[in-house]
């Protein structure tokens, strides 16, 4: 006969290990959608990826990988889900591949756009996604 202490703690065993604590998804910080083209003269930017470096050590980085036409969509936890409300400097981090920065296009980007303390392509994600449209040029 199973007695009542040994079935008292199997519950509190039960209760200890499940719903204590929150999940990843808990501590994540709402995104708002954010969108841009890039352009650099003679060069197609499909499959470049971008990397958007918050000001404020607290929100995640961005990030995408060039579309067709030189369009992107920012991402953050998900594809294209957007972006943290705040402001980023962007750099250019290579392209397609496992080596990314062997792209031979990244020797045609301007050391300035691939250096995060120097880029100065500088954006602001808004909490209206209407205004979350950048055009990054060189």
């Amino acid at each position: 006969m199973i007695s009542v202490r040994l079935c008292g703690f199997a519950l509190f065993l039960i209760l200890l290990t499940s719903g204590c604590g929150s999940s990843a998804d808990d501590q994540k910080l709402p995104v708002v959608k954010a969108d841009g083209t890039i352009s650099i003269p003679d060069m197609d930017t499909s499959g470049l990826s971008l990397v958007f470096i918050p000001e404020t050590e607290s929100s995640p980085n961005g990030w995408t990988k060039v579309g067709p036409d030189g369009k992107f969509e920012v991402s953050t936890y998900e594809s294209g889900d957007g972006a943290v409300v705040g402001t980023y400097k962007v750099i250019a981090s290579g392209g397609e591949g496992p080596m990314e920065e062997d792209d031979p296009r990244m020797a045609r980007i301007p050391a300035e756009f691939k250096n995060r303390t120097k880029s100065s392509w500088n954006v602001e994600v808004t909490a209206d996604p209407e205004s979350n449209h950048f055009d990054l040029k060189i």
